[in-house]
């Protein structure tokens, strides 16, 4: 493991003259893997980060990264970082006019596009950009373009490239390392500023956390401007020395799960949540033998994780079941990952505990963690052994966790941002005079120290007669049912709460069917008496769980998920709860008439 360095760059450059020519990124191209050594792409950032120094690019400036995971990604990555720069990374996946803020909020002087789609994307901003000097294309066959009216100048990335390799920029842990956008859940999206030694020491600490180690191979499937995916899925595999292997798509994940066969796995819930419903699925459809069969399964993996998360051996005679139903039942889930993982870590969102038990229950090693973009970001994570479900963990070595009297989750530690980007009133906000970082979060801590989420601070509902809900931890509960793909709980000011509920359509083929539905278009659908009827009795049941203040008493069905491209989901998947209050005003008003 390399440590004791003062910046990425450093780090870097060790790993990859220790690794040489062995592989450090895999990515699939004209249908075969193919390996890019350690050495190949320090060489490649080397050249890059001399052709930016001629090019005027210096410490301290700002440039862009518009391109998906790939090893031009991480190439300009370094680069960038080498010469003392400050990494802006941009979802590919934002609207033109979020990218357009990043980009004119941090100053970047140049951007990395890969693909033709994100250079047209980036010129056709036009003048709307006009810090931007210049346009480095990092995709095969990109055309040089000369600036036009409005618009920065397009340079393939070999002409951006210098003839000789630049030594790397001797820098300090507490020199800016990136500018990451927080997802702007609640108004515009602000600049986190994240200083090497931020990063570094988070890595550090992960490093420990998981035991990631040179023999480990990791497939990439969130986007690498997350912030989980460059600290946990990039850096941190660069200082274990562990290999990285890119996902095609999400639509591929699962071949590529088969052909990558990875160790340590990073994940948001969502990606969980659909292999739960579809095995969910399968085994509805199955015979009534096979569905007895597989619910003794899980009750007794249920019992053995329960041993397993408390560090205690399982007993022999459970451990007997155990081998039994390893072969007829949990072997098919385990292989869905490949069958040799050893970690697979959620983080990013709230993970449902009916989802985290079934996974735990068929022996797939899942733990959640926590964390967030201004603490660089892991905060903490659960140990495979004393794995506490419905917590995030125990926060890592080198991190604080308190509560302040309201119940905020407060952190410190070396991982904790410098501030917000050219924010100083959101900074003092943020970072108290003792140099706590109040996060937003709503927390309990245990005894032991483990830290449990209930909440954001700034998105409870207060109802009309003055109780606090969490509508959070409502929509993770509803999520979890295998017919409710998407939920939004409405509520604040008024009398009672409502929801906007997005159906699984797949998993309601069965009843559909049953109904004479199917095949109906979803606009269709939602206003099926029979489907209302559906669903009306599922949250009847989901409500006698509940308090009275917590009950959804009216719903809506929505046709139209909730999406990035719509504006309801950030580029993390978190719900813009103003944005889907917005577009659905009426329907919201209709279920508040008497």
């Amino acid at each position: 493991m390399a440590e004791g360095f003062a910046t990425l760059s450093q780090t870097f450059q060790h790993q990859a003259r220790k690794y040489g020519d062995r592989a450090f990124l895999k990515q699939k191209r004209d249908g075969a893997w193919r390996d890019f050594s350690w050495i190949e792409i320090e060489r490649e950032a080397s050249l890059l980060r001399a052709g930016l120094i001629r090019d005027g690019i210096k410490a301290g400036d700002r440039v862009g990264i518009l391109a998906d995971n790939s090893p031009e990604w991480v190439i300009a990555d370094h680069a960038i970082l080498g010469l003392g720069g400050v990494v802006v990374p941009l979802y590919t996946t934002s609207s033109v006019d979020e990218t357009r803020h990043i980009i004119n909020d941090s100053g970047a002087r140049a951007l990395f596009v890969n693909g033709e789609d994100m250079a047209r994307k980036v010129l056709g901003m036009g003048s709307s950009i006009p810090g931007v000097e210049r346009i480095v294309a990092m995709h095969p066959g990109a055309a040089a373009r000369d600036k036009g009216f409005g618009t920065a100048p397009v340079v393939p990335v070999k002409a951006a490239m210098g003839e000789t390799v630049a030594p790397i920029y001797e820098g300090k842990r507490d020199d800016l390392a990136t500018l990451i956008y927080t997802s702007g859940t609640t108004g515009a999206s602000k600049g986190v500023m994240l200083t090497h030694g931020n990063l570094l020491s988070n890595c550090e600490d992960s490093l420990e956390s998981l035991g990631l180690t040179d023999t480990d191979m990791t497939l990439s499937i969130l986007p690498v401007a997350h912030s989980f995916e460059r600290t946990a899925g990039h850096y941190a595999v660069m200082m274990g020395g562990g290999t990285i292997a890119y996902a095609e798509g999400l639509a591929q994940v699962a071949s590529n799960l088969q052909d990558v066969k990875p160790t340590i796995l990073l994940v948001v819930p969502r990606l969980l949540e659909a292999i739960y419903a579809r095995v969910t699925r399968t085994v509805q459809t199955g015979s009534p033998m096979r569905r007895r069969l597989f619910n003794m399964a899980m009750a007794t993996g249920r019992r053995a994780a329960e041993y397993r998360n408390r560090g205690e051996r399982v007993p022999a005679a459970l451990a007997a079941r155990m081998a039994i139903f390893r072969k007829l039942v949990f072997h098919r889930i385990t292989e869905i990952f490949g069958g040799r993982i050893r970690s697979v870590i959620s983080g990013g969102a709230p993970l449902p505990t009916e989802i985290d038990w079934f996974f735990l229950s068929a022996e797939v090693p899942l733990v959640e963690g926590y964390g967030l973009t201004e603490a660089a970001p892991v905060v903490s994570v659960n140990p495979r052994r004393f794995n506490k479900v419905g917590t995030v963990g125990y926060h890592l070595r080198h991190v604080e966790a308190k509560t302040a009297p309201d119940g905020e989750l407060m952190l410190k530690g070396p991982n904790i941002m410098k501030g917000y980007w050219g924010r100083e009133q959101d900074t003092r906000e943020a970072l108290d005079s003792d140099g706590w970082l109040h996060t937003g979060d709503i927390a309990q801590i245990d005894s032991d120290g483990y830290i449990k989420i209930t909440d954001r601070k700034k998105e409870i509902i207060v109802l009309s007669g003055g109780k606090n809900v969490s509508p959070a931890n409502l929509e993770n509960r509803m999520a979890s049912d295998p017919y409710i793909a998407q939920a939004c709980v409405i509520g604040d000011r008024r009398k009672h709460l409502s929801a906007l509920l997005v159906p699984n359509i797949e998993n309601l083929q069965a009843f559909l069917k049953e109904k004479g539905l199917q095949g109906k278009p979803v606009a269709e659908l939602i206003n099926s008496p029979d489907l209302r009827a559906f669903y009306h009795a599922r949250l009847r049941d989901f409500n006698k769980t509940l308090s009275d203040v917590e009950a959804i008493v009216a719903f809506t069905l929505v046709a139209s998920p909730f999406t990035q491209d719509n504006g309801e989901l950030t580029p993390t998947l978190k719900l813009r709860r103003k944005m889907v209050q917005e577009h659905y005003r009426d329907q919201i008003n209709a279920m508040y008439r008497d």
